[in-house]
């Protein structure tokens, strides 16, 4: 049985089009767009540093923008 996954190319292609702006920190995107975010990342199998203090949503978008 196949996984449901997507790249993280596509993640990034997938946030943009939900309105990201990687100009921008994560803190100024709005809370639809981090969620958006975080539910990329689920789908994307990321998963966050153990010793990570925020949000797994921050740390994929701050992940795809070194992408």
């Amino acid at each position: 049985m196949a996984k449901n996954t997507i790249t993280k190319t596509e993640a990034k292609r997938l946030a943009i089009k939900a309105g990201a702006d990687f100009n921008k920190s994560s803190f100024e995107q709005s809370m639809s767009v981090m969620g958006e975010i975080a539910a990329l990342a689920k789908l994307a199998g990321y998963r966050k540093p153990k010793s990570a203090s925020g949000s797994t949503g921050r740390y994929f978008f701050n992940y795809l923008k070194k992408r």
